[in-house]
């Protein structure tokens, strides 16, 4: 259990220095932001409905992309939660936005493990994993790290970044949500990005 809770506090280290790098508002965000999640349109994913789809096809609606994995113990369920009551706040329709997670750990984030995981956080989410190779250029497109961390009872976790990144109909990264951002910060990044939809 104590090691769980350092391994967790280390994942929260990471998504502190994620939110430090992506606190900064000034004019320099925007060409930083158009960099990621370029050159991957051709990447393939299997949702965990174990459909196949082509990260291009995911354009059409503004959605809300994060990377983790299903045996996160905390930050990962905390995001989704957090997602989606957000945007049960502010009043947005189930197919208005995506939320979107991206496993950094394919290995073991099969379609059925993400359908089990996610079938209680509702309509608004979808699992993505996929070939270690895809999986690895989308995360790499996004500047997003993760490092595996072997366990004293034979498995793995994985610490990853932990910042939210928000996307246009056009698949073009608009702004993110850094991971232990206040409720009223996440809803006016979320309602920024519908109002520019």
């Amino acid at each position: 259990m104590q090691k769980r809770v350092l391994l967790a506090a280390g994942a929260a280290l990471l998504a502190g220095a994620g939110a430090l790098l992506w606190s900064r508002r000034d004019a320099s965000l925007e060409n930083d932001l158009a960099r990621l999640g370029r050159d991957i349109d051709d990447v393939t994913l299997t949702t965990h409905f174990g459909a196949r789809i082509a990260w291009r096809a995911l354009k059409g609606q503004p959605r809300a992309v994060f990377f983790g994995f299903t045996h996160c113990p905390v930050i990962c369920p905390v995001t989704i939660y957090e997602l989606t009551a957000a945007l049960d706040r502010i009043g947005v329709a189930p197919d208005a936005v995506g939320v979107h997670f991206i496993s950094v750990d394919p290995e073991r984030d099969t379609p059925e493990r993400l359908r089990a995981y996610f079938e209680g956080f509702g309509p608004r989410v979808t699992g993505f994993t996929g070939a270690a190779d895809e999986m690895d250029r989308i995360a790499q497109s996004f500047r997003v790290v993760s490092t595996r961390t072997d366990t004293e009872d034979g498995g793995y976790t994985i610490d990853h970044t932990a910042t939210v990144f928000l996307l246009d109909a056009n698949g073009r990264v608009k702004d993110v949500i850094a991971y232990g951002s206040p409720p009223d910060l996440v809803d006016q990044r979320l309602s920024s990005l519908l109002s520019d939809a």
